[in-house]
């Protein structure tokens, strides 16, 4: 542009020079200079452009320096966070051993318990446990809520406490919400190795593995009146055959060995054959 606006003002120097000779009117002259004027006016607006669109230009690299800058400070305090987490878990690790050497335990290192069900229910799961903690227990590796037996029912019956009552009533709103209510509710009954002797229970579950499967069919009701939908659910009875401690010699029992569990099951697992396959006509 200042090329042509060069042109121009040569253009009408010549226009000047011809008029001081006669060959050029006023009328022409005065056209000549109103357009050197404007010329002048179009230049000064261009180089004004120029200078703001140079000055935004600025700006913007400025922004995205200072944006560069930004992003690597967080990269590195989040490289900080990262090196001082390490750290901790080390050193809580050092003092999770130095206490159980001290305390004549084993030396066991435990790491954080990680959860196979989505987040919002496993820390409804967490909740609903650190409030009945002599009731009930949580293990977030397998999904699994554990019912204490002789917490949950009267020796030799199949008859729900209140407090269990009421704890299963919360555990039946945990997984009527959100991602967990199409997830299965498998409940399997356990008992220890003592046999049934009195005649009113031998009478109602002929033996320890009636007893586990019917305690297994007695909370899934109490489930199913708190809303859970009984097809989402199964029942089963291990009898005495799946201990997760030591029974005592002489069929004498252990009560971590009368339980109940409760499998909050993922819908893509441990399926029916009805839900998988067709039946063939």
């Amino acid at each position: 542009m200042s090329g042509r606006l060069t042109i121009t003002a040569a253009v009408l120097v010549g226009f000047l020079a011809a008029g001081t000779v006669g060959c050029v009117s006023q009328d022409e002259y005065n056209k000549a200079v109103a357009a050197s004027q404007r010329a002048n006016e179009e230049l000064l607006k261009s180089q004004s452009a120029l200078q703001t669109i140079r000055a935004d230009n600025q700006k913007l690299r400025d922004d995205l320096d200072a944006r560069d800058m930004t992003l690597t400070g967080k990269d590195q305090v989040i490289a900080n966070l990262k090196d001082a987490h390490a750290g901790l878990l080390a050193d809580f690790k050092k003092l999770e051993a130095l206490y159980q050497k001290a305390a004549g335990l084993p030396v066991v290192i435990t790491g954080p318990q990680i959860s196979i069900l989505p987040l919002r229910v496993d820390a409804a799961l967490r909740t609903l446990v650190k409030a009945n903690p002599e009731l009930m227990d949580y293990l977030p590796k397998y999904g699994m809520v554990k019912l204490k037996a002789d917490l949950t029912f009267a020796k030799g019956s199949v008859g729900v406490k209140p407090d269990a009552v009421a704890a299963l009533g919360k555990l039946a709103e945990i997984v009527n919400a959100g991602e967990a209510k199409t997830f299965h509710i498998y409940v399997a009954g356990h008992t220890d190795d003592i046999p049934l002797v009195k005649p009113a229970t031998v009478r109602a579950h002929k033996s320890n593995w009636g007893l586990s499967l019917h305690r297994a069919g007695a909370v899934v009701k109490v489930l199913a009146a708190g809303g859970v939908a009984q097809p989402r659910m199964g029942a089963m009875g291990f009898s005495k055959y799946h201990p997760v401690a030591p029974n005592a010699p002489d069929n004498k029992g252990n009560p971590l060995n009368r339980r109940v569990e409760i499998w909050i099951v993922p819908p893509d697992r441990f399926l029916t054959a009805s839900n998988v396959v067709q039946p063939e006509k």
